[in-house]
């Protein structure tokens, strides 16, 4: 059976990125066999890796193996000026304050060839896998960075969601950041949950494999405990704020 791994969320959590590619690889060699991966967004945001997340990416994008689109955040950092000098325009965003600094701090730290990745990763994601048509999106089909798609609803919700894109068979939203397998008459809502940016304290960073010809989809937990004491460090030695260390255990200030 062929699959495909599906991820979102990793706001520049390089140690949590790190971890789900290596359980990637470890499914590999108990013989799923994943043939792409798909990053929902948010690539950049709130953790102090940001240029090594890039290029993490990078390789994988120029060796055929990963689909990345953007996110929220990724759009925040997209959005600027390309000649700008400095991020002073991310103080004019509707963000909290210490959002407004990880933005700035990811701003100065991607650097002009940076930005321009971001610049270049495309809003929607729209691909085959094996007989299905699939796509993609950070926030909703109708609004792909500020849309929100909640967990825990009734099947007319996901429906709703899913009917401007009817005619594909998937559609992959990162918005929740928690797991989501909906069923509806159109076509299945999948979020793969989040990577680098946990969603609660009683939640792992957790990634979607789907079986392409069945579609069934598994969620894969990842367990990086043993690196948040190094991000926690990388947080306070960068002078970032002090609440991305309650985001990073938590999952909120």
């Amino acid at each position: 059976m062929v699959y495909v791994a599906v991820l979102a969320n990793i706001n520049g959590n390089l140690p949590a990125l790190a971890k789900a590619l290596e359980k990637i690889e470890e499914l590999k060699e108990e013989g799923y066999e994943i043939e792409k991966y798909y990053v929902l967004g948010n690539v950049v945001g709130l953790f102090p890796y940001p240029k090594e997340v890039l290029d993490t990416l990078d390789d994988l994008i120029r060796n055929n193996v990963v689909k990345v689109i953007r996110g929220e955040f990724d759009q925040a950092i997209a959005a600027s000026d390309p000649h700008a000098e400095g991020p002073d325009y991310i103080d004019r965003l509707n963000y909290l304050d210490y959002t407004k600094k990880a933005l700035k701090y990811t701003w100065k730290k991607l650097g002009h060839e940076g930005r321009e990745f971001i610049r270049d990763l495309p809003i929607y994601l729209v691909d085959r896998i094996g007989k299905n048509d699939i796509f993609g999106v950070y926030g909703s089909p109708l609004n792909p960075f500020e849309g929100q798609v909640l967990p825990d609803q009734p099947t007319s919700y996901y429906e709703a969601i899913m009917r401007p894109v009817k005619e594909y068979e998937i559609l992959f939203v990162a918005s929740p950041r928690y797991p989501v397998n909906a069923m509806t008459r159109y076509g299945r809502v999948i979020c793969p949950g989040s990577i680098g940016y946990p969603p609660g304290k009683n939640h792992k960073a957790t990634f979607a494999l789907v079986d392409v010809d069945t579609l069934h989809t598994k969620f894969i937990e990842v367990d990086y405990e043993d690196e948040k004491k190094l991000i926690e460090e990388k947080i306070r030695s960068e002078g970032l704020p002090e609440e991305l260390i309650k985001v990073l255990y938590h999952g909120k200030v």
